[in-house]
């Protein structure tokens, strides 16, 4: 349940944002803690949406490997249906890697501007979210390995490599951030 670890994710940065936005002190990053808590919003509506698509997408890859397989027409058939099922839960993956990478270049910002006093959870979220994108991208491989069409498969990974190499500069920049602000609290 990647998708779900990541909408959790974007609550831990949603808190920091919801300390920052309304505070006099941060009256200079107001309209962008405001746009901040809408992607987020957005983020994990999709993320929650995905996670029970991605839990019927499962099922139907299981639907597809119980169907008859006795006469050729039947594997045919099981096969068509196990390609077109594992083609939809890719999907379904490949979108939530891109929500998670989308939630940590929303808290990679907030690193910058949120309140100090929660930028712990904006560390959090980026960790938490690293973590359900690179949950995802296991997804990805056990699909791939199933999978039977090799150049859509390879353009799967190309894509699933680059946006989870994205996801991990994000991640460690902004976990960068945090560590430099809080150990300088000390």
């Amino acid at each position: 349940m990647a998708a779900v670890a990541a909408a959790l994710a974007s609550t831990m940065a949603s808190m920091a944002a919801n300390f920052t936005a309304g505070k006099e002190k941060f009256k200079a990053v107001e309209p962008e803690v405001r746009k901040a808590l809408e992607q987020l919003a957005d983020q994990r509506r999709d993320l929650l949406d995905l996670a029970h698509r991605d839990m019927a997408a499962y099922e139907g890859i299981m639907a597809a490997w119980r169907m008859a397989k006795n006469t050729n027409p039947e594997k045919a058939a099981r096969a068509e249906a196990v390609r077109k099922a594992t083609r939809a839960s890719l999907d379904v993956v490949e979108r939530v890697i891109a929500d998670g990478r989308a939630v940590l270049e929303v808290s990679r910002r907030l690193a910058e501007i949120a309140n100090p006093n929660l930028l712990s959870d904006v560390g959090v979220a980026a960790e938490l979210t690293l973590g359900a994108v690179r949950a995802a991208e296991i997804n990805i491989e056990v699909n791939l390995g199933g999978y039977d069409d090799a150049a859509d498969g390879a353009a799967v990974r190309r894509r699933t490599e680059a946006v989870g190499a994205e996801a991990e500069r994000l991640a460690a920049e902004t976990r960068g951030i945090v560590l430099k602000t809080l150990r300088r609290k000390q």
